[in-house]
């Protein structure tokens, strides 16, 4: 059983072409990049490219833990350079649908970031949980900023 689905937004603009941010995020090193350290967070194929129905093994700790988990990706809905979904195949999550979207506007480009989720555990994953993955998705994604404002394009 799940908990209730739930959805997370996050928008950034950057300065650059919009095939400069596809191409970078399309890469394994872009989520090591803009993911936290303290997630540890290392991809299985280091010369993965997000293609259609391509999957790829990530590993990575929740914020504070020792213990690192696997979680395997599944890409969909690839339309480059505007958009991908990569979709949790195996991980800590009883659903989670992540989708990219790169809309060129002028010089810059706008990164919008969708995620539907919801823990495992029905109710009591959300009473339990619930507040800590929201506040961590906070975390995540102002450190993405940080790091995407701060990226030599």
């Amino acid at each position: 059983m799940a908990g209730k689905r739930k959805i997370f937004k996050s928008s950034t603009s950057v300065p650059a072409d919009i095939h400069r941010v596809w191409e970078f995020h399309s890469k394994p090193a872009a989520l090591e990049t803009l993911s936290p350290p303290d997630m540890k967070v290392t991809v299985g194929d280091k010369h993965f490219k997000v293609s259609e129905g391509v999957s790829l093994m990530i590993w990575m700790s929740p914020k504070g833990a020792f213990i690192r988990f696997p979680w395997v990706s599944l890409f969909t809905d690839v339309n480059e350079p505007y958009t991908f979904t990569d979709i949790q195949t195996l991980g800590p999550f009883a659903h989670w649908r992540h989708t990219h979207s790169f809309v060129a506007s002028g010089d810059m480009t706008v990164i919008e970031d969708q995620i539907e989720y919801a823990v495992p555990g029905w109710f009591i994953g959300d009473w339990l949980i619930g507040a800590l993955v929201a506040r961590q998705l906070d975390e995540t994604f102002h450190y993405r900023r940080e790091r995407l404002m701060s990226h030599s394009w």
